[in-house]
This record gives structure tokens, C-alpha cells and sequence, in this order.
């Protein structure tokens, strides 16, 4: 826009644009006929100039504004400087194409020829890539199912329809496929993949229309059932049932069959609350699942793990108000460095403010995150509390490396690289100073996905620490793959290194192993100087545990 402006006093303006790829320019007189339309605009319209010369610009649009001509009329009496639109125009082919316009004056001859110059700009793929954006943030792209976030929105708005006696009571249903685990393992991703496919399918086939069907992750689905009638929910969940015991998986000369477990819950009986009535209806399906699998099992106010519903959604309600409110706290726990004795760097550990002068427990936290999907903000948040705290380092200069914890499912959040790169440019911290912590299970769970990321924020200067190492039957082998920078030997071959010679043996593999691949080793859990000696012998790298230091608030360690 900013060129039309710059070339609008110049008579050979359109002459000057003739050539330009991608950008429709358009001459009108002050009544808004066409002018001249340059090499590009005549290819969109597919017409000659002679075709389009003397008609009205209006007229080659498709579903123009009702006063657009009264608006071009403005910009050529100079009444306003320009006037921006987006309307699309057709091709002769019937393609129609989305184009940002923008109209300005041109005045020719001292002001005595009034013309305006229509600049427009194709953002079709914009737009489409935009609409595209907007589908994967509420549906599962596998699957073309909603999402989690979708289906609680949706269940939300059932509930407010329920409570405001607009529509009756509906119920929950959880599904999850029984040994999928062993599905994807013997057979691989791609052929798991294509059984979340067909078993999206049959459940669209098997339901209403007006029943709402979500993947709400792994192989779980989740349905909003538009009945509170025992006879038709019980129905539905049979037919759910019986469709999927149709499907089999091959697997060498067998067939493997899939099966379901289905749980139930009933508003408003069993929740009044899209948490409470997910939290019901998943004891349900373990409750199912104990029955022998391929069943269902409606909620009930008897069933024994009653008390596990109101601890589940005490949690997740803890997680909403860390993620809104300013409890979340990072306290940092000492790394040595066994050979110089000094301190390399420290961990950040999340902690929760229970409001009562003490903290929340950090690992129920985390997991009712993970349960309820909300682990990917938290992350969030705990990203930009590290990156605000290196920086508030680097301005009392001092200088130092913070690891951080990341869960498994963030490497599935599409926002996670974005997100970290913002905080460092927000913060102008030096990426090298973080290292991100992963567990050996969380990485091993989708290890193409989870290496692509890895990549990419390596890319950017970060680092990666390998945490919970060992206790995987498939340590060694990925352990090339994966690219890392530390591995964290797992606290349970520490504890009681001084008293366990296997350990010994083992922590030694470990450490030559790491060596083999040029990686540093951290040692946790060290809790005694004994320890911390026969580390040093076996020649791991770094300690940390309660011998070198507790963990301790930012100002604590760092005091102004």
C-alpha cells in the first residue's frame, strides 16, 4: 500500500506495474470505469484489456459492498485519502479468487484528472491456511474428530442449556480401545493410525447426527450423548460396543480383534460439571474394564472409587486456578559439578502456593495437568517463569544455566517452539542457558515427533537433559537417536549406591556408555557424602540431591 502512495503522482504509475506478479492494479476514472488492469489482473479476469475497458470496476467483482461505488466516488473527489476492502472476484473459469483491495486518489494534470488506483492482493491461500488454523485448534487432524478442548466447550454448552432447562439432561460417554498399546507396538504407528481412523468412522456411522463425537487423545474418544434415558444410552453404548468388536487387527496369520471399555456418566445426576462428569464416567470405564473388557458401566453413587471422583476434580480445579491465578512459584535445586566442585547450574521445580503459607503437592498437580490436558499451559507458564528469572540474572549479572521439566505431551503442542522462541527475544536471554528436561517414557512415546521437535529448539541454542535414564528396556538403543545433551541416571539406582555393588556395575555402563556418545552424566537423588564419593570414582558428571543443596525460592538463593 505503501508503494501505491509513494507512485501515485507519477503518470506512468500503471505503466509501472504492468508486470508486477501477484498484484492486481487498476485504473478507474472518477466514475469508476476501467481504466487500464495490469498483465496479472487481466490473467485473474481472464479477459483482454479491451474487454474490461469502460466497464464499471463493480462489475468485476463477485458480491461486491452495496457502497463501494459511493466510497470509490469519495477517494476520487479526494474527500478521503483511500478505502480498504476485501471482495473477492470470479474467473472465468468459476474459480473464485479472495483479493485485498485498497483504493486511492491519483490525481493527473494539476489536479484537473481525478482517477484512483485499485491495488489488490490474492490472500485466498491466506485465508484458506487461516481457516485451516482455525479447524486444528478444535479438531483432532488424524481423525477429523473434535478435539478435547472442542468436546469440553461443547460439553460446557450442554450443561448450560441443561441447567437453564433448554434442552434435558445428556450423557457422557469415555471410550477407550482395551490393548492398543499392543496394537501399535506389534504392528507400528501408521497401522495404529489407521485404526483410530476406522474406529472414528464406525462411531460416526453407529451415532446421530446430533450426538457430538471427539478424540480427546491416545486412543480415548469421548461422546456427548443427547439422552438422559437409560434404554437409549444403554443402546448406544451397545451398538458402540458390538461395532467395534466387528473390527480386527492382522497380525501375522491372526487376527487381533478390538475391543472397547465404555464409562458412562449421566447429567445432571453425575456431575454438574464437564470435570465431574469426565471424572465420572472415566472410574466407569475402569469399572468397565474390570468387568472383562468389550463393556459398559454406567456410573453409580455406590461405586467404591467414589472418592477418587472428588479428589480428581479437586486437582484439576487446583491446576484452572495456577494457570489463572499468580500461585505458581519456581524454586531451584543445585547441579554440582563432581569434578571442580563447584556449582554448574541449577534445576527449576515447579511449586504451587496452597494459600495457607505452605505448597500444593507438586506431582498431584502435574498429574491431574496431564489428565485433563491443561499440562501444555502449565508448561507454558513454567517456560516463560525460567526465561523471566535468567533474565533477571543477566541484569545483576549473573550469569546462569537453568534445566527445566517438560512433559510429554508438550512435544505435541503445536505453539511449544513459538512460545519458546517468544520468551527468549521477550527476555533477550541466551537460549544455551536452558535446558529442557524430558523423561525416557515421555520421549519414547512418539520418538519421530519428539526428535523433530528436539531439533528445532536445538536449533534455537537450547539444550536437552534425558531425565528418569535407565529404567527403559530400551535405553541404549534410542539413546543415539535422541539428541541430547545429559542423561539423568535414574534416582532408584542412587538411594542406596553405597550399600548395592550392581548398581555400581550398572551406574558404570551407564556412565561409559554416555561417553561413547559424548554425553554428560547427572546423578540425582545424592543424599550423603558416600554417595557423592563413589560417584566421583565411577566418573559421573554432576550430582544433585539433598547432600549438595535443597531446593530453594529465587530470592532465597539469588537474594537482591
Amino acid at each position: 500500500m505503501r508503494l501505491a502512495r509513494r507512485l501515485a503522482d507519477q503518470e506512468d504509475f500503471s505503466r509501472l506495474l504492468q508486470d508486477t506478479a501477484d498484484i492486481v492494479v487498476i485504473t478507474q476514472d472518477h466514475r469508476g470505469r476501467v481504466l487500464s488492469v495490469n498483465r496479472y489482473g487481466r490473467w485473474l479476469c481472464g479477459k483482454a484489456l479491451t474487454n474490461v475497458r469502460r466497464r464499471a470496476f463493480i462489475d468485476l467483482l463477485s458480491a461486491a459492498p452495496s457502497d463501494l461505488p459511493e466510497r470509490l466516488a469519495e477517494v476520487a473527489e479526494g474527500r478521503h485519502h483511500g478505502f480498504r476492502h476485501e471482495t473477492a472476484m470470479r474467473r472465468e473459469n468459476g474459480d473464485t479468487l479472495l483479493l485485498s483491495w485498497w483504493h486511492t486518489a491519483w490525481s493527473l494534470d494539476h489536479g484537473r484528472k481525478r482517477r484512483v488506483i485499485s491495488i489488490g492482493l490474492d490472500i485466498s491461500d491466506q485465508r484458506i491456511a487461516e481457516e485451516h488454523i482455525g479447524w486444528l485448534s478444535t479438531h483432532d487432524p488424524l481423525t477429523g474428530l473434535f478435539n478435547r478442548r472442542r468436546f469440553i466447550e461443547e460439553g460446557r454448552r450442554w450443561l448450560s442449556a441443561t441447567a437453564a432447562g433448554t434442552r434435558p439432561g445428556f450423557a457422557l460417554m469415555l471410550l477407550d480401545l482395551d490393548q492398543f498399546k499392543d496394537i501399535n507396538d506389534l504392528n507400528g504407528h501408521h497401522q495404529g493410525d489407521r485404526l483410530l481412523q476406522e474406529v472414528a468412522r464406525l462411531l460416526r456411522d453407529t451415532l446421530r447426527q446430533s450426538d457430538v463425537i471427539a478424540r480427546l487423545g491416545g486412543d480415548e474418544f469421548g461422546i456427548l450423548l443427547a439422552s438422559d434415558q437409560p434404554e437409549a444410552i444403554e443402546q448406544a453404548a451397545s451398538r458402540c460396543c458390538q461395532a467395534l468388536a466387528d473390527l480386527s487387527v492382522q497380525q501375522g496369520d491372526a487376527n487381533l480383534p478390538v475391543t472397547t471399555s465404555i464409562g458412562i456418566g449421566i447429567c445432571p445426576r453425575d456431575g454438574e460439571s464437564i470435570e465431574a462428569l469426565l471424572a465420572n464416567a472415566d472410574i466407569a470405564m475402569y469399572q468397565a474394564k474390570a468387568q472383562g473388557r468389550n463393556a459398559w458401566h454406567v456410573c453409580s453413587g455406590d461405586d467404591e472409587h467414589r472418592e477418587r471422583i472428588h479428589e480428581r476434580v479437586y486437582w484439576e480445579q487446583r491446576v484452572r486456578e495456577t494457570l489463572t491465578g499468580d500461585g505458581l512459584q519456581m524454586h531451584f535445586q543445585a547441579i554440582l559439578d563432581i569434578a571442580d566442585n563447584e556449582i554448574s547450574h541449577h534445576e527449576a521445580l515447579l511449586r504451587v502456593s496452597d494459600g495457607r503459607g505452605g505448597f500444593l503437592a507438586t506431582q498431584h498437580l502435574i498429574n491431574a495437568a496431564e489428565q485433563s490436558g491443561m499440562i501444555v499451559q502449565l508448561d507454558e507458564r513454567v517456560i516463560q517463569q525460567v526465561c523471566h528469572h535468567l533474565a533477571a540474572l543477566n541484569r545483576a549479572g549473573i550469569r546462569a544455566q537453568l534445566a527445566l521439566n517438560l512433559s510429554g505431551m508438550s512435544f505435541r503442542n503445536p505453539r511449544l517452539i513459538s512460545q519458546v522462541r517468544h520468551w527468549i527475544r521477550h527476555y533477550q536471554v541466551n537460549p544455551q542457558d536452558i535446558i529442557f528436561e524430558i523423561t525416557e517414557t515421555a520421549a519414547l512415546a512418539d520418538i519421530a515427533a519428539t526428535i523433530e521437535v528436539m531439533q528445532a529448539l536445538k536449533t534455537l541454542g537450547c539444550r536437552f537433559a534425558l531425565d528418569d535414564f535407565g529404567v527403559g528396556f530400551s535405553s541404549l538403543y534410542y539413546l543415539k537417536k535422541l539428541p541430547v545433551d545429559f542423561v539423568k541416571i535414574d534416582g532408584s539406582f542412587i538411594r542406596h549406591l553405597h550399600e548395592n555393588d550392581e548398581h555400581k556395575v550398572l551406574i558404570q555402563a551407564l556412565v561409559d556408555v554416555a561417553r561413547a556418545f559424548r554425553l554428560k552424566t547427572v546423578a540425582e537423588f545424592v543424599e550423603n557424602p558416600t554417595i557423592l564419593d563413589i560417584l566421583r570414582e565411577l566418573g559421573v558428571d554432576y550430582a544433585q540431591g539433598y547432600h549438595i543443596d535443597r531446593p530453594q525460592a529465587f530470592d532465597t538463593l539469588w537474594p537482591a
